[in-house]
């Protein structure tokens, strides 16, 4: 059905990494340009977006549109199991994804296609996100973790000058600010202000490793899409439900 070679496996290994976090089983979409993931956790909190695409592959050998069930966790964990100087051939069958690893030895692993309903929020292909912030991954993840130490959410608000991260407990509270122009690139003429659960944003900014710049879009207590990619190799988005409190 289908076959490919990946001499790197790193970063469609890093990109499973964080997805597995939110989605332990999802099926896998075997395009012309590359192979795609569209799915949202169970609580229906988080959509993820995931495109990787052909060119990181040494081979792909695309015939049609094919789309695979398969535990997520279960083909990370293999692999983890692949050294640096290892590359991996991929091949679909009916009921297996068979990985062979090739090294010093050869290794071959097989794993079960399971049967998965796709199930991902209506809606979402008509989200519209007026406001946009480009800005350091690593910034990102420096006011998660300062949020997290006083709060169990975050909240983003953004001007037209500025760009604030910041988090609010009964006694505590934390802000990081960043300036348009020297920290941030900021898009929109709006302002904007909107809060978050940190429990997921801590799980989705582990992506940092695969882009140095993070990209978020929302509006005024509206749905956050934030993004890390790589140019014509890899894009991986999270749109994360806002959380409104009285």
């Amino acid at each position: 059905m289908f076959d490919c070679i990946l001499e790197d496996v790193s970063i469609f290994r890093d990109s499973l990494a964080t997805i597995s976090e939110l989605i332990e089983e999802s099926q896998l979409k075997i395009k012309k340009n590359g192979i795609e993931l569209l799915a949202s956790d169970r609580a229906v909190v988080a959509v993820v977006d995931f495109k990787f695409y052909a060119k990181n592959f040494k081979e792909y050998n695309y015939s049609s549109d094919v789309s695979i069930g398969i535990n997520l966790s279960n083909l990370l964990q293999v692999l983890k199991r692949v050294k640096a100087n290892e590359s991996v051939e991929l091949h679909v069958s009916e009921s297996n994804l068979s990985l062979l690893i090739k090294g010093e030895s050869t290794r071959r692993f097989t794993l079960p296609l399971i049967d998965i309903r796709e199930e991902v929020p209506s809606g979402i292909e008509k989200l519209s996100f007026p406001v946009k912030v480009e800005f350091s991954s690593e910034l990102l993840n420096d006011g998660i973790e300062d949020a997290d130490l006083v709060s169990d959410s975050i909240i983003f608000e953004v001007s037209k000058n500025d760009f604030i991260i910041k988090a609010e407990g009964d006694s505590s509270s934390t802000e990081l600010r960043l300036e348009h122009g020297k920290q941030a690139k900021i898009a929109g003429d709006k302002n904007a202000k909107a809060r978050y659960s940190l429990d997921y944003l801590k799980k989705m900014i582990k992506a940092r490793k695969i882009s140095q710049i993070a990209v978020l879009e929302f509006d005024t207590n509206y749905p956050l899409r934030l993004t890390f990619a790589q140019p014509e190799k890899i894009s991986l988005s999270f749109i994360l439900a806002p959380r409104i409190e009285e």
